[in-house]
């Protein structure tokens, strides 16, 4: 029996290469099983088997998008598999991006069947939930065991043509298609009886939720930067070494607050892990720009720069983690009188 050919992409770590220090490591292709190919080859059976992995550096894929994806679709087509499985990356953003940036290229471009894995808050769902099935997954790797079947169940039945059903009922996150489905009662009855559960104050399940956004309104400008008050904020996780505030490297709920000079001048670290940290400890200032925010003071451009820098740690902070860190900050911010706000990032 023909067996149907399935390639999958993973990102360095998970490639077996190597972490943060192996970011930067270029595309590679074998056809062994790598990872957690191991694990796709278990649950794909007989049916499939996995003929290549494409491996390729988080920091490689993100500098160099264009030329990747060429290698990629060349090497794809060369191979003509039947299925594509990227990842999953979980709450992984750069690894994220590269698996949703590759799903949608080969998708659209080959017309291959593409499929991956990510945490809803993983910043690449919103961009290529549309072009690719994207299974959703809790927010680390301690997942894998769970999200690795349901990817392959759907995987498989798409390449037997099986009906794939809604994203509430298979556990993908939506795409924003509409599926018809055999209703026993029609719509206009459906409609009343959601009405009516609604104003009883009973449970009811919408059938088209449209999405919900924060509405966040710009601040008016500076009156007068002279004379204004600036202050350091940073979501790049730079601290004390021994991080007095139990900041996380990845989905940390607390941030800190550092006199600038004491920081700098005593032991510290990066403690993100999502990005390398080295370029950070090599020059602080290219995350903590304290000595252009000083001249700048003394040039009269701004008033004053506060001493504090504010530091928190953005690498899969989740959306209610994150406001309550924002709010936080931003009272101290009030309570010091600032009138404006660097925010350096990673």
């Amino acid at each position: 029996m023909k067996k149907f050919k399935v390639l999958i992409y993973l990102n360095q770590f998970y490639g077996q290469i190597g972490g943060e220090d192996e970011a930067n490591v270029g595309l590679s292709f074998t056809e062994d099983i790598v990872g957690p190919g191991v694990l796709y080859q278990k649950h794909l059976g007989d049916e499939a088997e996995i003929v290549g992995t494409f491996i390729c550096g988080d920091n490689y894929f993100a500098e160099n998008i264009e030329s990747t994806l060429e290698a990629i679709l060349a090497k794809t087509e060369e191979i003509s598999p039947d299925i594509v499985f990227l990842g999953p990356a979980f709450n992984a953003g750069r690894y994220g991006i590269s698996c949703g940036n590759i799903a949608s290229a080969i998708s659209k471009k080959l017309g291959i069947p593409t499929l991956t894995g990510m945490y809803p808050e993983n910043p690449a769902v919103d961009i290529f939930r549309k072009d690719t099935y994207i299974v959703e997954t809790k927010i680390s790797a301690a997942d894998m065991r769970k999200a690795v079947p349901k990817m392959t169940n759907i995987g498989m039945r798409l390449l037997k043509g099986e009906k794939i059903g809604s994203a509430a009922t298979e556990g993908y996150i939506k795409r924003d298609i509409i599926l018809n489905e055999q209703q026993e009662y029609k719509a206009s009855t459906r409609a009343i009886e959601m009405a009516m559960a609604r104003l009883r104050g009973e449970p009811f399940v919408t059938e088209l939720a449209p999405p919900v956004y924060d509405v966040i309104e710009s601040p008016p400008p500076i009156a007068n930067l002279k004379e204004a008050r600036i202050a350091l904020v940073t979501d790049g996780g730079l601290i004390p070494e021994h991080n007095p505030d139990k900041l996380k490297p990845n989905g940390s709920e607390t941030w800190g607050q550092y006199n600038i000079d004491t920081l700098l001048s005593e032991p510290h670290f990066v403690i993100h892990s999502g990005y390398d940290g080295t370029w950070v400890l090599e020059n602080t200032q290219r995350l903590v720009p304290i000595n252009t925010m000083r001249k700048l003071e003394e040039e009269g451009v701004i008033g004053e720069v506060y001493p504090d820098v504010f530091v928190a740690c953005g690498n899969c902070a989740s959306i209610e983690a994150s406001k309550k860190i924002g709010a936080e900050i931003a009272q101290k911010l009030r309570n010091y009188n600032i009138d404006g706000v660097i925010l350096t990032s990673t």
